[in-house]
């Protein structure tokens, strides 16, 4: 069977698809493109803005074109199956909690098999799912709606996991869900993520462990004192949302400014080199140039190493959907545009601040002597190969010296002796 798979939206989408197509290829089935006109177009759909909406109904318009047959799934399709069936009535529509089992059955493969989770096949850092839903209530969020209360898998699965993709030649594997702050609050007995990020340092060796978004109020103390391990990368993301306290408070996010700063701050004079990045949203409404001021000026005073700007993108179902004082579009892409020329500085100057260093990365791209990778503080490096017995390979774990910086990415060479 000919199968294409298009993921929009979160890293939980692309390890879905990926698992979902490590199945197919254990099946023999042969990847083409969609214009390579595939038996079965699989779209892993996303919801989180109106964007997102547009770009899922266009990719699906697009398979159908193709002469496929199309089967949607993810938030878009969970939210919408009556908007898909007025695009046409041979969509098959499979629900989040289903994707992964349905694309194990027979009309697919010639053993009923349960789907892998953590399967990557054409990836250099493994993406492992260890939870789905959420539990939040964010007045502008339209997921929990679609993915349900956070579910966890089992600490033992996971490790198990880990371990095979240690023996598979990763070296790198990222921790991902809807909102990972929430593992193991659903299990029997409970347990948290500093717990699981523990148990895998305990029981598995070599790898490096990367994390997904986490929220202001789930950095506990243990947590902190785990991201100074050697194999813990250098990297966290903590969505802000606003730098406005009362903005942040009708959108429900259950911490204020000075809670994000401190711990930042902390986090910036603990770990040395560690990148920070951060969420914004631009035009909430009730958002006025003073309350954008405050959150400009918020912005620009924190470690941040970059920020990832949206557009306030009003969600029908949710709270903020009605809310008054409401913000235009002009002025949404006006301050959009602010906040990201700021963090193109703000990455610029950390970008600046790696020559001459050493780093660790993983390679993504071997290509003769010159080879592309991500850092474990998670920047994009092109760095020459020393070659001989060093030979790079994909997923390898290399330690590269920065010598400086082109077009937006580090340049380095590989490195004769190791990272502190």
């Amino acid at each position: 069977m000919r199968f294409c798979i298009l993921t929009l939206g979160c890293k939980a989408n692309q390890a879905e698809s990926s698992a979902i197509e490590g199945q197919f290829l254990k099946q023999s089935h042969v990847p083409v493109t969609v214009n390579e006109r595939p038996d079965v177009c699989i779209i892993n759909t996303c919801s989180v803005t109106a964007k997102s909406d547009y770009q899922s109904r266009q990719i699906i318009r697009r398979a159908i074109k193709a002469g496929s047959k199309v089967f949607a799934t993810g938030c878009y399709s969970e939210l919408n199956r009556d908007a898909l069936r007025a695009i046409s009535e041979d969509i098959t529509v499979i629900g989040n909690k289903d994707k992964l089992l349905h694309f194990s059955d027979a009309a697919f493969a010639e053993a009923k098999t349960v789907v892998p989770v953590v399967v990557n096949s054409g990836r250099s850092r493994a993406l492992l799912k260890i939870q789905d839903g959420c539990n939040a209530h964010c007045s502008y969020c339209i997921i929990p709606q679609s993915r349900g209360r956070s579910t966890s898998r089992p600490v033992a699965d996971i490790i198990d996991e880990v371990r095979t993709l240690v023996t598979e030649g990763y070296n790198e594997v990222v921790l991902t869900g809807i909102h990972i702050g929430y593992y193991g609050l659903d299990l029997v007995p409970q347990t948290m993520l500093a717990d699981l990020v523990e148990s895998i340092l305990d029981n598995t060796a070599g790898i490096k462990v990367r994390l997904t978004s986490l929220e202001v109020s789930e950095f506990t103390g243990k947590l902190l004192g785990l991201l100074r391990h050697q194999r813990l990368c250098r990297h966290v993301h903590i969505p802000l949302q606003s730098g406005d306290d009362q903005i942040l408070g009708d959108m429900h996010r259950g911490y204020r400014t000075d809670d994000f700063k401190r711990l930042l701050l902390d986090i910036h004079g603990d770990i040395d080199n560690a990148a920070i990045g951060t969420d914004v949203i631009v035009g909430y409404p009730g958002e006025d140039d003073a309350s954008f001021g405050r959150t400009y000026e918020f912005l620009a005073g924190l470690p941040l190493t970059y920020m990832h700007v949206f557009p306030f993108s009003p969600r029908r179902g949710t709270r903020a959907f009605a809310l008054p004082a409401q913000v235009d579009e002009q002025t949404k892409k006006q301050r959009a545009l602010l906040l990201r020329q700021l963090s193109g500085r703000k990455k610029a100057a950390f970008m600046a601040g790696q020559v001459g260093r050493i780093l660790p990365a993983i390679v993504e791209k071997p290509d003769g002597d010159i080879c592309q990778a991500t850092t474990d503080n998670y920047l994009k490096v092109e760095f020459l190969a020393s070659g001989g017995d060093a030979v790079v390979a994909e997923r390898g774990l290399v330690d590269i010296e920065i010598t400086g910086v082109k077009d937006g990415s580090l340049q380095g060479a590989q490195a004769t002796e190791k990272s502190p």
